[in-house]
Parts: C-alpha cells; structure tokens; sequence
C-alpha cells in the first residue's frame, strides 16, 4: 500500500509541473463559464439560472477531460517511452499502477470540481446541490464509467500522438454535440440523435438533474447507461490495453 501512495504521490506532483494540463483542467473550464455567463448569465434555462444548468454540465466536461488527457493519453506515453514496460521489472504490481493513476485523476478531477463549483458560487450564485448525495452518486457513477472509456479509447492507439488525437476528437465532440455547451433543442434532429449515443450526454443529464431537478433513483435510464458503459469499458481495455508498444 505504500507503494501505491508513493506512485499516486508522484504522479500528481508531475501533473502539477505541467503547466499546459494545469491550464486546460482548472482555468480554461472557468474562462469558458465566464464566455457563456456573459452571453447568457442572465437568462433562465429551462425555468433555471444559467449556472444551475451550466456549472454542473463544466464539471461533466472535466469528468472526460480527466479521463482522456490525465489517465489514457499520459499513460499511452508511458507505454511508449517504455516506462509501463519498466514498472513491470520492479516489485510494484501492475494493479497498482493503474489505481495510483485512477487515484490520481479522481483527486486532480476532486480538486477541478471544487474550483468550478466556487467560481460559480462566488460570481454566479450557484446553489449548492438540491440532492447532494445524489449529486455524489452521479459524480461517482460518471468516473467509473468516463475514467476506463478514456483508458480504452487511447489503449486502442499505437502512440502517442494518436491517443492525443484521439482524445482531441472525442473531447471536441462530445464537448458540442451533448448539450454540454450549447442547448440540443437548438440543433437539427439528426444531431440530437447522435448525442444520445455519446456518453457525456448522460454525464451531463445525470449532473444537471441531481443538481436541480430529482434524486439519482429518478434518473434510471442515465444511471443505467452509464453503468453498462462503465461495465462494457473496463471489459474492453482490459483486452485492449498493452504495457509495451507495438512492434512496427
């Protein structure tokens, strides 16, 4: 156990001295509520404030930002700088690798949530959580499900570049297509279809439900997907994922 503590120790030390992936974790979430918060502060949503629907759908974006950009892309190059490959000769097991970097992404994800949800509080009067634990629930509910589907998709790359490019493209669509940004009664029907198969939009409804509206039993449809996405992904990169590289 020790050992575990000394390799989630480290890597969030490491995560820190990233100054680009402090950037787009903590501030870029901010300076994106406050762009959309000068456009719309002022209006309601649905009979709601903007940060009532809003705030909580930033948090769900951080949820996949997490998992794709501090989980699976940093450890597709660790496998490809052959460091994965190097933890295997020491005494340290495999699991522990993958739970100090989960432990990592849960905490750095605690603290992202925790800074949005003060900036909210401060210059936008977001209230706190009309049912908190089950906010908590669906909090939960969205790591388990996002933080093995971002391992998955980026352990299906063979570098990597490709595992950033890979992240870029799922982040870029789910971040417009899900309701997360822009409102899905806006857009042609088609495109509110393929929302509904993206994940996030779940995350997004779950959030903004527990948030405001009813408690995470009420919300069975989104608690059920995301747990069968959840189940499906960690199936899948354990079939998937690789402690080396590909030969080429």
């Amino acid at each position: 156990m020790n050992s575990l503590l000394k390799v989630t120790k480290t890597e969030i030390v490491l995560f820190f001295r990233d100054k680009t992936t402090v950037f787009w974790t903590f501030l870029f979430p901010v300076i994106m509520i406050w762009l959309f918060g000068s456009m719309f502060g002022d209006q309601k949503i649905n009979g709601l404030s903007y940060s009532s629907v809003y705030i909580p759908s930033w948090i769900a974006v951080n949820i996949m930002t997490v998992s794709f950009f501090t989980l699976g892309t940093v450890l597709a190059n660790y496998r490809e700088k052959g460091i994965l490959r190097r933890y295997q000769l020491t005494p340290i097991k495999p699991w522990k690798i993958l739970a100090a970097h989960t432990i990592q992404g849960a905490v750095i994800f605690g603290i992202s949530a925790i800074v949005i949800f003060l900036f909210g509080y401060f210059f936008y009067d977001l209230q706190l959580p009309a049912y908190i634990g089950s906010t908590f629930g669906a909090l939960l509910l969205s790591l388990i499900c996002f933080f093995p589907f971002g391992l998955l998709m980026t352990s299906l790359a063979k570098d990597t570049k490709s595992a950033a490019a890979i992240s870029s493209l799922l982040l870029n669509l789910m971040l417009f297509l899900s309701g997360a940004t822009f409102p899905l009664e806006v857009m042609p029907q088609v495109l509110q279809y393929v929302a509904k198969i993206l994940p996030l939009y779940y995350v997004v409804e779950l959030l903004r439900a527990t948030w405001n509206t009813s408690p995470l039993w009420d919300n069975g449809v989104d608690v059920l997907v995301l747990f069968l996405i959840g189940v499906a992904s960690i199936f899948l990169s354990t079939k998937f994922f690789r402690w080396s590289g590909q030969k080429v």
